[in-house]
């Protein structure tokens, strides 16, 4: 079966520190599973491409299957990883990560595995610091040493009306962004710190490679350093192929208008957020349904804001599933509303 839409990323165990201190451990996701969950939400078939440890729980890979996610261009690598990345957040929402442990260390350090409080997050994180990999291979290595191909794609995914690719490195892109390209296929690019660190003339071969572009806020500060966010998406746009739209977590998004050179804010859907990992994820995901179905980047951001609110009201990638199709149009109608748009032309 040929899926609908494609998209590329990595499939991770996480831990989460949410801003009121909830502890959750071991929980299932990476930026390619948030992203397919949340194009999910909108088409019947999605098909990812990852390369995914040994030790990545199969219960989650099968009950990713067994909701419309194909597999095929998944590869399972020989390495086995116990160390998860850590994910804390704090009270406005930015989230410290790129730590790393296993799940168990939080105990055998002396503290609470269920609600740390602030001063008890901090003494974590420098705990986190001070012990460095524990000299356990990251989430972050295993990627540089098993990266995605285009050659694991395999050939039902050509048929694909679009494809996201979530943050990777360049030698990635380079492989998948001609390939997705060449299929004709509607494509969107996640920045991730992978783009953030490059200069604007060194991230423009893949902006030109692109339907839409999007980075979140620090992405984008990172990007082009001192300067205003509506002139900065309005310098990226001048060099995309498409559109771009910065993500602003709780405060939604803005979608640059490249006819009427502004930007144009996009609330999130209210919610009740439980653990905000993956949700820009599944927003990028969410936006490339919506703009394979209506070419319209706006429309497009209203069903990203969907696909994240089912993303932050569980844990973890699977926690959303199945989806409530009928749940998410219903959501979408409501969104519109507020944006006085039509559902008839989404």
């Amino acid at each position: 079966m040929t899926p609908a839409l494609v998209t590329a990323g990595g499939l991770t165990v996480d831990h989460v520190i949410s801003a009121d201190g909830a502890v959750a451990l071991d929980k299932v996701g990476g930026n390619g599973a948030y992203s397919a969950v949340g194009a999910r939400c909108w088409v019947d078939a999605v098909g990812l491409v990852s390369v995914a440890v040994s030790t990545y729980p199969r219960e989650t890979l099968t009950q990713l299957r067994d909701n419309g996610v194909a597999l095929d261009g998944v590869v399972m690598a020989d390495a086995a990883l116990r160390s998860g990345n850590w994910f804390i957040y704090d009270e406005r929402g930015d989230r410290s990560e790129r730590l790393t442990s296993r799940p168990e260390e939080l105990a055998q350090a002396g503290f609470p595995t269920d609600t740390l409080s602030r001063e008890q997050v901090a003494a974590w994180q420098d705990h986190l610091r001070r012990r460095g990999d524990g000299g356990e291979m990251s989430y972050s290595q295993f990627r540089d040493i098993h990266p995605m191909v285009a050659a694991q794609v395999p050939e039902s995914y050509f048929g694909a009306r679009g494809a996201h690719c979530a943050p990777a490195r360049p030698v990635v892109l380079n492989e998948l962004l001609p390939l997705f390209n060449g299929c004709g296929m509607v494509v969107t690019l996640d920045a991730g710190w992978q783009l953030a660190e490059l200069s604007l003339d060194e991230l423009s071969p893949f902006l030109a490679q692109v339907d839409a572009f999007l980075p979140s806020e620090i992405e984008l500060a990172a990007i082009l350093p001192g300067m205003g966010v509506e002139t900065a998406l309005g310098l990226l746009a001048a060099r995309c192929r498409g559109t771009v739209a910065v993500k602003l977590g709780p405060r939604g998004c803005l979608v640059w208008d490249k006819a009427g050179a502004r930007t144009v804010p996009v609330p999130v859907v209210p919610t009740q957020a439980i653990d905000p990992t993956g949700a820009g994820d599944a927003f990028c995901g969410g936006f490339l349904a919506g703009l394979v179905a209506t070419d319209d980047p706006v429309l497009a951001a209203a069903h990203g804001a969907v696909s994240a609110s089912l993303i932050v009201s569980h844990h973890g990638a699977d926690g959303a599933l199945p989806i409530d199709r009928d749940a998410c149009r219903d959501k979408l109608g409501k969104l519109l509303a507020r944006l006085d748009r039509s559902p008839l032309n989404a």
